[in-house]
């Protein structure tokens, strides 16, 4: 039997103020599937980054030691009662989301389990790093955008899966190119019959014959349809 992936993460302890970590040693608790990441990893952790590094629930950029370019995005548990709720989310992007990955949703290199610096258990859920978050609302966004945004959330629709929480910050933006992140708060189980054909730009449609009440109240806040003579 193979021994367990590990994941060794090094922080730039020296930039970050009040940072006293100088790395983790993780052990793989979700594999990675059809994923060439096995074996002893290490990553480095820029130290640019947008999140709030002393929080709960801190996301990093990282790259392979010894390379710049970020290609991972590392989304921590630093707390043990939110481990559960992240490997929760690991699971969905390993298990229903498994055939969306690298399309609707970033690719999923799995989640990595061990002690923090006090001594508490932490979590981290390895995921393909794809840009930033949308900068604009929904509503200022291009027509071939919002489209191509309902067009990855309807792909997770057919997989069973309501989001639970979609918002500009859950929509990463790459080269004109979309993924749907943060499954925290997914609920399974539902049944769409939603036929993906949004009709951009003409009448409301009705609810029932466009077979999703949650994809149409989407499509209404994106304002894809003319709703002028409403």
């Amino acid at each position: 039997m193979n021994n367990p992936a590990t994941l060794r993460v090094k922080f730039p302890a020296s930039q970050w103020p009040g940072w006293r970590v100088p790395e983790f040693s993780l052990t793989s608790r979700i594999p990675a599937r059809d994923h060439d990441f096995t074996g002893r990893i290490t990553v480095s952790v820029d130290p640019d980054t947008h999140s709030d590094y002393c929080s709960d629930s801190p996301v990093f950029r990282a790259s392979i030691e010894g390379t710049e370019t970020p290609v991972f995005a590392l989304k921590f548990a630093m707390r043990e009662d939110l481990v559960d709720d992240l490997e929760e989310e690991g699971r969905i992007y390993c298990d229903a989301l498994q055939t969306l990955q690298g399309t609707a949703v970033p690719r999923c290199f799995g989640m990595y389990t061990g002690m923090g610096e006090e001594g508490q258990p932490i979590a981290c859920l390895v995921l393909e790093y794809w840009g930033e978050c949308l900068q604009q609302p929904f509503q200022l966004l291009s027509l071939d955008l919002k489209i191509q945004i309902l067009e990855r959330l309807g792909a997770i629709h057919r997989e069973g899966l309501l989001h639970g929480d979609f918002a500009e910050r859950n929509v990463l933006l790459f080269e004109g190119d979309v993924r749907i992140i943060d499954f925290d708060q997914t609920e399974s189980g539902h049944d769409c019959h939603c036929k993906m054909d949004f009709t951009p730009g003409e009448k409301l449609p009705d609810m029932e014959e466009f077979g999703c009440d949650q994809l149409f109240e989407v499509c209404r806040y994106l304002r894809i349809w003319d709703t002028r003579d409403i």
